[in-house]
């Protein structure tokens, strides 16, 4: 029998284990020469109170960045037995029904846990079926968003969507490459809820770019009080079960127009659609439980992004600008929604219009795709990429790789680490919300998207109070020092830049710390500089450890990190510090 699970499976597994690795105090790494069953790497050894024995999984590579890669079989060594191989669905049971891990949860919180687990793995297999992975400089914008098909690298469910059918996924989700028509909602000014005066106008410029919907503005016009809502076709199924909406179609205050015009095409987060003629990418509240949260947009994650505009257009936001000109910010001008009976917006029915600067052919890839293993078992996006590069210029490949890596510190990590330790800008720039723009292959621009990600150090939003309109009362923006570390330091670091790290090194192109060495000569340069701020600095630079957020548990637990931001940040656990290690290379190779 072969016991071997395909890529999809060892995508999963690697998700999983990663994750529980971080976590599991247990959960211990057995050398190579230590195991007959063991991988190129070693073993991770998980030991099993019910039934008593081991689960022993090889490991391809082990990252001293903390993102390993695993070869993807799995055997149990039962208690004074012999060992033999069982498949994901048998590990994932094993370790959901575990005593050990989390104690205090019970039965029925781990059936379900396992559930989505399945589920997750199920759609990784379906999605993988016919995925060709994109390729630079052949692949645009959209196929990058859409080529992330293996989804978080470290979380037991990075493909679970829990209200999702499969024909749901074939639609709407873009690792299967969906794509569908909005639905469009005609309504009168009184069931429209907008953010700010004049954001019910912001719907007309994608109609006018759509020649689908050319007719959509003289019989709804504005003369008559008619505004358009755009709605994700998904969740078009929602709100039509909604009071609100029964009650503004009682009263002829709201048309429900149905899909109209041409295709628009889901991103990286799902609820994110892009249209390569629209000049706005259009964000939704889905009420669809992705990863560690269900996705209905909140209203102070919806006015956050409206802040963010606000400030980069304020002395400091305009000084941030013309320092770091790689640094280029998504804005969100605007969102709707529809008006509940008591006044407030319907929070099912928002949605943010956001930047496209987008077109379809541009060299601008989100990093997760970047950092994602290749099918089949081949190297990833990014370092396919370099690998290229080293072959068009005649150049030593291990060498390249550094420059190219030195490229994007200069290029995407220092504006970001200038925008907190100068300005009090903390942008939680994970690899799934930035966008790296390449021009001839080589690191030239970032972008950040997600405003509701956005905080500020106290001072700034003290010094920002007479700009800013409400900045002051919108508590949740202000961070103190040690929170800030915590958060930033795994946003942007573990599983952004120590993503990197760890790619490039599982793909063979450069040693893991001869990359920590040059981000820690980057950061002690910056240092030198006497920033305003420096806590963060002398946090990724001294601090043994960094903290990573627990997603495992947070999982396990089913606890929604949207809803309970406090269960996400304490959820943290500490990860080694490759920075800090890399102040003594020797000693770590």
């Amino acid at each position: 029998m072969n016991t071997r699970p395909v890529l999809s499976e060892r995508a999963s597994l690697s998700a999983f284990m990663n994750a529980l690795w971080r976590e599991w105090s247990p959960a211990k790494r057995l050398p190579a020469e230590n195991s007959n069953l063991s991988g190129q790497d070693g073993t991770l050894c998980l030991p099993l109170t019910r039934p008593e024995g081991v689960l022993q999984v090889p490991l391809q590579y082990f990252s001293l960045s903390g993102r390993h890669r695993f070869d993807g079989t799995v055997h149990f060594v039962p208690a004074g037995g012999p060992a033999f191989a069982i498949d994901f669905a048998q590990t994932v049971s094993l370790l959901a029904g575990e005593p050990a891990l989390a104690p205090e949860i019970d039965d029925s919180t781990r059936r379900r846990f396992l559930l989505r687990v399945l589920d997750s793995a199920a759609t990784l297999l379906d999605a993988d079926a016919d995925h060709q992975a994109p390729s630079w400089p052949d692949a645009g914008f959209l196929a990058a968003e859409q080529g992330l098909v293996y989804g978080h690298a470290v979380h037991p469910t990075p493909k679970s969507r829990d209200e999702f059918t499969r024909e749901d996924h074939i639609r709407y989700s873009p690792d299967f490459g969906g794509h569908t028509p909005l639905v469009w909602f005609a309504v009168q000014a009184g069931a429209l809820w907008q953010a700010r005066p004049g954001s019910s106008f912001l719907p007309d410029a994608l109609i006018t770019s759509d020649p689908g919907l050319s007719t959509m503005m003289t019989r709804y016009p504005h003369s008559e009080g008619w505004q358009w809502l755009p709605v994700h076709p998904w969740q078009a199924g929602v709100l039509r079960r909604a009071p609100a909406y029964h009650h503004w179609r009682s009263r002829d205050a709201l048309i429900d127009l149905g899909e109209a015009g041409t295709d628009w095409f889901p991103t990286s987060s799902l609820r994110t659609l892009y249209s390569p003629h629209a000049p706005a990418m259009l964000k939704f509240s889905l009420s669809v439980r992705i990863t560690n949260s269900r996705r209905v947009l909140r209203m102070d994650e919806v006015m956050r992004g409206q802040l963010v505009r606000d400030i980069f257009s304020s002395k400091q936001g305009k000084a941030l600008r013309h320092r770091c000109p790689t640094l280029g910010i998504l804005h969100e001008h605007g969102a709707l929604a529809l008006t509940t009976l008591d006044g407030h917006p319907l929070a099912e029915s928002f949605v943010i219009f956001r930047d496209n600067p987008f077109p379809p052919d541009c060299t601008s890839y989100v990093m997760a795709t970047l950092y994602q293993e290749g099918a089949n078992g081949t190297a990833s996006m990014v370092s396919r990429l370099i690998v290229d590069l080293a072959a068009q210029e005649q150049r030593p490949l291990t060498l390249l790789a550094m420059e190219w890596f030195d490229c994007f510190l200069s290029v995407a990590l220092k504006p970001l680490l200038i925008a907190q330790a100068d300005y009090g800008f903390l942008f939680s720039a994970h690899q799934q919300n930035t966008v790296l723009t390449l021009k001839s292959g080589w690191p030239a621009g970032i972008w950040l998207r997600d405003g509701q990600g956005a905080a500020f150090h106290p001072e700034t939003i003290a010094e920002l109070t007479g700009q800013i309109p409400g900045i002051r009362s919108a508590s949740t923006l202000a961070f103190n020092e040690t929170m800030a570390n915590h958060l930033l330091g795994y946003y942007l670091i573990v599983n952004n830049v120590l993503s990197l790290i760890a790619t490039l090194g599982a793909d063979g192109l450069v040693d893991e710390m001869r990359l920590a060495e040059r981000l820690r000569h980057s950061l002690l340069a910056l240092r030198r500089t006497s920033p305003r701020f420096p806590h963060f600095i002398d946090y990724l630079l001294d601090s043994p450890m960094l903290m990573s957020k627990g997603n495992f548990m947070l999982s396990l637990r089913g606890l929604d990190e949207t809803a309970n931001p406090e269960d996400s940040f304490r959820s943290y656990v500490p990860l080694r510090n490759p920075i800090a290690a890399a102040a003594n290379p020797e000693s770590h190779h």
